[in-house]
């Protein structure tokens, strides 16, 4: 459905003529509109303000507040639109580009060091040219200028594909579509389903007939489950064409809270009625329109302002802890080349005074010396040096990490085919930082679990059952039930099931299940209902501080009869909706009544009915207009389709109605933690199963198996009490239960039947724990199918094993249950209730929550049932189920009127409404009595156990950080191999205060310390985190990093982040990496050094927030030892080698100025002063850069042992670099030597027979250094490919080439090498030169890699080191007391 009838095209509104007069939507009628006028209370605020508007200006603001206009200012006053929505996420303008990124550029010292080297060449009689400061330096900046350019090119025309999308809105009555980017304060948009909301909008006009609007926020919070809001109370309706002269908009000035907005419409009109604006009557920018046809509202906040923008805020640069070591070794040269210089400058001054005197034939020195002469000599020497700092160096590192990143996006490992999802790298400045980790911090929902939930035991009566598809087994007896053999306990349980949640049915979804399996008879079907508000059922789930199940999927069974859902337990009639029965041939499931049909609609709708919308006060309808040449009814409109919502309170069709009853919606806040934990079964007798999950689902190696002995925590270990944090909110996944095996085809028939016709209605729910209950229902033979106008069907299917009647025989039983509250979830009450009327006119509460909030409101009289039900639940949770308690109780007619009195008055309150509101909910929420627990498990990611082994091989130490209780926490880290089964496990549960907190640290430093070899595992729970934290954080942390594995429970994110932030502080310098899927998640990850997320269910915003992301958990094991361990090897390589070739080139400048008296003269031609680390040296080292592997995949995957060898930076620890400066040392004194001697031995070395010229000589010392440099690398790299050696042979040759044509040109440039290297080639001892040097400066380096190899000597061995320091110290270290 839209607003104007027209067609959709690419989820954007298309219509055929800008400007054409609206029709009304199918139906003839607006819901919510109507030509009569109604009595509402009015809201005068007896403030007066005065409206400055600016001229020209939409928005004014008085004291802080914004003041807009409803549908814009007058035609006459509206300016030309000045892109008020635009979004711009880009760095740089054409204006600011060059000046803003020199001004970054150089605040790098290389950068800016060249540069004063270059101004100072140009201000002094340098003794080479300037231009081999500049060059390379213009060379650098502009790679690195064109890089940031390219990129913000692309985050320009990211931006343009947002700021030009179509946007439907209306101006003075008139539709227009227009680009997102002129959408201004005021105007009015319209927004239809599945489309992304442009701006801030307050909420004015819905099609759903209680004005509700249904969407999501997975790119504001990540969290995807439904959210329901509001189209303001008591809004007057009006025509389309009228809607912009409702009124003005007061609102405050735009803040990052995504919870909060305040704010107020006043009205036009004599009366100046004012209405309240907040939270749930604003659509946010990012969010997305779902299960609602179309909405209307106004826009408040544009462009950068809208909370999605705000919150958009750059976060901190992370560096990777390799420049740590970079700039010591910059600093270390720049020493170097300082100390270099004042020798060389005082050698100078001594020659000058005591050597050159004696020189007569130099003629007479100078008698005085200035200060510019100082300054002179001083500085030739420091521009003569200054290629001791490698320039090239941190271009060749960004483009190494750029390219690096693309190949891990490349690569097919990290590809998942289901999702079409690729390894996203966000900072490939951390390329490297991969192979580094040494803790690890992990999310567990959905990170470690795949958040995919199926119901597997409860607790009914007292009694514990496993489900087993279609029937249940009870434990004590395994005595099998299916539907017709229920007692009424049960019958009672899993009809509460059926009716206490907030799960929708797709629209259409039973026609199309219907239409799909009846063939023989037209499909006819009665009103159904579309989705209804969704509450988080998760972040009610709790499990038990005591808990632990044992369950297992054996082979499914049939159901055989009809029963009654009746909450009594007796059969009755189903009330307040028509009778929807049918015949059919296939499956049972799938009939309805001949006597009653709608045309079913082209397009499938959803339409939400609320269960506290008092309906003769608010279905009302507008006026057709004059375009219009239909009239629809209100049944045409709703398209047979309806569902239920949570929101609000209020009457609807009870003894007493109150017009003035309008739905509230509580600020949805998400939760914080998260639970789920596999299976470890404990037979009767006592005996160990061992660990395992119930069911893997196909995922492989989703487990380990080993026996976990005494791995429970036992009861005087673990301290109970009441949940405070709140749950993990969860979207809603596809259910897809594998079906089981069943001995009769005709049996396994029928469980398809099931299967499909579940599948088909397409449950959507807030969280996959509440649909596996609704399918679990389902597959029970209680089939909950949706609801009409508040009228919720259950229908009841036909046994499946009674082949001896005709399938067509009898008719499925419907119940139905009329809705009339639904008391919300909020993260105080962590539960929900409905109060439903039955066939019998009774009424009814049915709670649902979790137990340490729901067994405190039980009557007296179920005492001892929920004393047996809580110890169930305590098995449930020692499993790694995820647990809800179910409570009833029945309410009188004079208790309901007292409720709707004082809700009503609560709901009328503009302060603490929302505490009122919850006073209301628990007075009635009281003296229930307890009916059972439900217990959902959560199977584990694929090869998530293998994952975690591997890593903890590695050296990598993992922490999980969750939300769930240490029972449920320590059976999933079991389960997964997060703590080995042999290592002690400490709890430190309940600790408040930091005594006790001392006195567990040293008790388990004592364990560590005695227990050598033994594995240690740590087990804490937030309340005593918190403790930690704040009163004793050094001693935690000293000692948590000694466990094995740390397991912290009932954590909130910013508990999460400080943990992070407390190991970051050690002086250990630890490398942390986090990983997590959820917005809850995101400080954890960008606290980290780095951060990795997971694009799972529960949105993208922790994909976006981290610096890498994939599919699965699994594949953190290839990032980290494949891509990890080739990134630091790369870099490592990379540092060391530019060094190298530097400090050979400088060093033979170096020892040159000691056969020239200090002159400050240059044995190179500027030319190759100039080229050598742009052309000569370059492409080699970023060639082996990118593609080094010193050990294959296969390799690195199989022995994660391997990985250890590049932790904690060590190959570029001073070992490995002064290794290199001695053998870059080495190789400039065999280069310089040889030739020296060849030249003054015998210079008669030209093929002509002439002695050669100076020229000559720097000639034959950069042909020797470019050789010598690149076979040095040669000989360094592992990964010899074709491509490798051609890089190799293509430098030398381009430095032959490049030389062959600048010395046969004729410049008098600066030095004079014309046809220099032209003789020098033509010359056979030249050559042999060449080969002789190559071969001394190499010999010693192939030798000692021989060796090393051949003998397996081990680097360094002898230096003491700082790891083996601190192993040494903590020999001798006392505990903390």
């Amino acid at each position: 459905m839209n607003f104007f009838g027209h067609e959709q095209l690419s989820g954007f509104r298309r219509i055929d003529r800008i400007g054409s007069y609206p029709q009304t939507p199918a139906g003839g009628v607006w819901p919510g509109d109507s030509q009569e006028s109604h009595h509402h209370h009015h809201y005068h605020l007896k403030e007066t303000f005065q409206w400055h508007r600016r001229k020209g200006s939409r928005v004014s603001t008085i004291n802080d507040w914004l003041q807009i206009q409803i549908g814009g200012p007058d035609l006459g006053k509206r300016k030309k639109p000045s892109s008020q929505n635009r979004i711009k996420s880009t760095k740089y303008t054409l204006i600011t580009f060059l000046p803003q990124n020199l001004l970054e550029q150089f605040r790098r010292i290389a950068n800016f060091y060249f540069l004063v080297m270059t101004i100072i060449s140009l201000l002094i009689d340098s003794p080479v040219s300037p231009m081999t400061s500049l060059l390379p330096l213009v060379f650098v900046i502009a790679v690195t200028a064109a890089k940031q350019g390219y990129e913000d090119i692309l985050r320009f025309r990211t931006d343009n594909v947002v700021n030009a999308s179509p946007v439907t809105i209306i101006r003075d009555g008139v539709e227009a579509i227009i680009k997102s980017q002129d959408v201004a304060p005021g105007d009015l948009v319209v927004v239809e389903k599945d489309c992304d909301v442009p701006c801030d909008l307050v909420l004015l006009r819905t099609t759903d007939p209680h004005g509700k609007c249904f969407i999501t926020t997975a790119n504001l919070d990540g969290e995807s489950n439904l959210k329901t809001l509001m189209v303001p109370r008591e809004l007057p309706t009006v025509d389309l064409k009228d809607m912009h002269k409702l009124g003005m908009i007061e609102c405050e000035t735009p803040t990052t809270d995504l919870y909060s907005f305040n704010g107020k419409i006043e009205l036009k009109g004599g009366e100046g009625r004012v209405l309240p604006l907040s939270a749930e009557n604003v659509l946010l920018r990012g969010s997305r329109v779902k299960n609602t046809e179309c909405v209307i509202g106004c826009a408040v906040y544009t462009g950068m302002i809208t909370k999605l923008q705000l919150n958009s805020r750059l976060t901190r640069n992370k560096n990777s802890s390799s420049e740590t070591y970079i700039n010591r070794f910059l600093i270390v040269i720049l020493v170097t080349l300082i100390a270099i210089v004042t020798l060389l400058y005082f050698l100078k001054r001594y020659n000058e005074l005591f050597v050159i005197p004696k020189l007569t034939y130099l003629g007479d020195a100078t008698d005085s010396y200035s200060v510019k002469q100082f300054l002179q000599d001083y500085l030739s020497f420091l521009i003569l040096f200054n290629y001791l700092i490698p320039i090239s160096l941190y271009v060749t590192i960004e483009l190494q990490r750029v390219i690096g990143g693309f190949f891990m996006e490349w690569d097919m490992e990290l590809y998942e085919n289901e999702t079409d999802q690729q390894c996203v790298v966000n900072t490939s400045n951390l390329n490297e930082e991969l192979g580094q980790i040494n803790i690890l911090f992990s999310d567990k929902t959905g990170t470690l679990t795949k958040n995919e939930m199926n119901f597997q035991q409860c607790s009914i009566a007292g009694r514990k059952f496993h489900f087993k598809k279609t029937r249940l087994e009870e434990e004590d007896t395994h005595a099998l039930l299916d539907i017709n053999k229920f007692n009424a306990d049960q019958r009672v349980f899993f009809q509460a099931l059926t009716i206490c949640h907030t799960v929708q049915v797709a629209a259409g979804s039973l026609e199309e299940a219907d239409a799909s399996s009846t063939k023989k008879e037209p499909v006819v079907t009665g009103k159904k209902s579309g989705p209804p508000e969704m509450y988080s059922i998760s972040d009610i789930t709790e499990e038990s501080h005591n808990s632990s199940q044992q369950s297992e999927l054996n082979v499914s069974h049939s159901i055989e009869n009809s029963v009654s859902a009746n909450p009594n337990g007796v059969n009755g009639g189903g009330g307040g909706g028509a009778t929807i029965t049918s015949s059919s041939d296939v499956n049972p499931l799938l009939v309805s009544d001949d006597s009653y049909s709608v045309e079913r609609r082209k397009r499938p709708q959803v339409v939400k009915r609320s269960p506290n919308f008092a309906r003769p006060a608010n279905r009302v309808h507008i006026a057709p207009t004059p375009g219009d040449t239909q009239t629809h009814n209100q049944t045409e409109l709703n398209g047979g389709n309806s569902s239920s919502s949570t929101n609000g309170a209020g009457a609807l069709h009870s003894p007493i109605h109150s017009p003035h009853i309008r739905p509230i919606s509580l600020q949805f806040q998400r939760s914080t933690s998260e639970r789920d934990l596999p299976q470890f079964g404990e037979a009767h007798n006592g005996a160990a199963l061992g660990h395992r999950r119930a069911h893997s689902y196909g995922a492989p190696n989703a487990y380990l198996s080993n026996p976990i002995g005494s791995s429970t925590p036992s009861t005087s270990a673990i301290f109970r009490s009441p949940s405070t944090h709140s749950r993990e909110s969860y979207a809603a996944p596809t259910f897809t239960r594998q079906p089981t095996i069943l001995v009769r085809a005709e049996s396994q028939r029928r469980k398809n039947e099931i299967r499909d016709f579940i599948f088909t209605l397409d449950y959507q729910a807030s969280s996959p724990d509440e649909k596996a209950l609704v399918e679990a229902c389902a597959n029970l033979g209680l089939v909950y199918t949706g609801d009409d106008d508040e009228i919720l069907c259950v229908r009841i299917v036909p046994p499946h094993l009674d082949y001896k009647r005709p399938f067509t025989m009898g008719k499925p039983k419907e119940e139905k249950f009329h809705r009339l509250h639904v008391l919300e979830f909020t993260s105080d009450r962590k539960r929900m209730s409905v109060i439903v009327r039955d066939a019998e006119g009774k009424k009814w509460i049915y709670t649902k929550g979790a137990e340490s909030y729901v067994f405190p409101l039980c009557a007296n009289s179920s005492a001892h049932l929920v004393t047996k039900t809580d110890h169930h639940i305590s098995d449930f949770a020692r499993l790694g189920l995820r647990t809800l308690a179910i409570a009833r109780r029945m309410i009188g007619e004079e208790e309901y009127r007292d409720f709707l009195q004082e809700l009503a008055q609560a709901n009328s309150s503009l302060e603490n409404r929302k505490q009122l509101s919850e006073e209301c909910y628990a007075k009635i929420e009281s003296n229930l009595d307890l009916l059972g627990a439900t217990a959902v498990e959560d199977a584990l990611q694929d090869d998530v156990a293998d994952t975690l082994v591997s890593l903890q091989a590695a050296g990598i130490k993992i922490w999980v950080l969750t939300g769930d209780k240490v029972e449920t926490a320590l059976n999933i880290a079991l389960s997964c191999g997060h703590i080995p089964p042999d290592a002690k496990k400490y709890f430190i549960i309940e600790c408040k205060s930091r005594e006790d907190m001392l006195l567990h640290l040293n008790a388990l430093d004592r364990e560590i310390i005695f227990g050598i070899g033994q594995e240690c595992a740590l087990l804490i729970d937030g309340k005593s985190l918190a403790v930690a934290l704040s009163e004793v954080a050094k001693e935690f942390r000293d000692v948590a990093v000694k466990c094995t594995a740390v397991l912290c429970c009932r954590l909130s994110p910013l508990q999460k982040s400080e943990v992070v932030a407390l190991i970051k502080s050690s002086n250990e310098n630890y490398n942390t990496a986090s990983i997590g899927d959820g917005a809850n998640d995101v400080s954890m990850i960008q606290e980290a050094h780095v951060g990795i997320g997971i694009m799972g269910r529960e949105g993208r915003q922790a994909a976006r927030c981290a610096d890498f992301a994939f599919a699965k958990f699994c594949m953190l094991k290839r990032l980290l030892l494949v891509h990890g361990h080739y990134h630091s090897v790369r870099l490592s390589l990379l540092v060391l080698y530019f060094f190298y070739k530097n400090i050979v080139f400088m060093g033979i400048m170096f020892l040159f100025q000691f056969h020239t008296l200090f002159s400050s003269s240059s044995v190179y031609d500027s030319l190759f002063l100039t080229l050598y680390n742009v052309i000569y040296t370059s492409l080699p080292i970023l060639f082996i850069a990118i593609t080094e592997k010193p050990y294959t995949e296969e390799k690195l995957m199989s022995t994660p042992q391997l990985y250890k060898k590049n932790t904690d930076n060590k190959q570029l620890h001073w070992p490995y670099f002064l290794i290199w400066v001695l053998f870059a040392m080495y190789h400039a004194v065999i280069i310089f030597y040889f030739a020296f001697c060849m030249f003054s031995f015998n210079n008669v070395i030209l093929s002509v027979g002439q002695t050669a010229a100076f020229s000559c000589f720097g000639t034959l010392l950069i042909w020797g250094v470019v050789i010598v440099v690149n076979l040095k690398l040669w000989l360094e790299s592992m990964y010899l490919s074709y491509w490798y050696i051609f890089t190799l042979v293509i430098s030398i040759l381009g430095f032959m080439v490049t030389t062959v044509i600048y010395n046969v040109i004729n410049l008098d440039y600066d030095t004079d090498i014309y046809w220099a290297y032209n003789n020098l080639l033509a010359s056979l001892p030249v050559w042999l030169w060449v080969l002789l040097v190559s071969v001394a400066c190499l010999v010693p380096d192939f030798t000692i890699r021989m060796l090393q190899r051949g003998l397996n000597i081990k680097h360094f061995s002898i230096f003491p080191g700082k790891q083996r320091k601190l192993n040494m110290r903590e020999k001798f270290e006392s505990t903390y007391l």
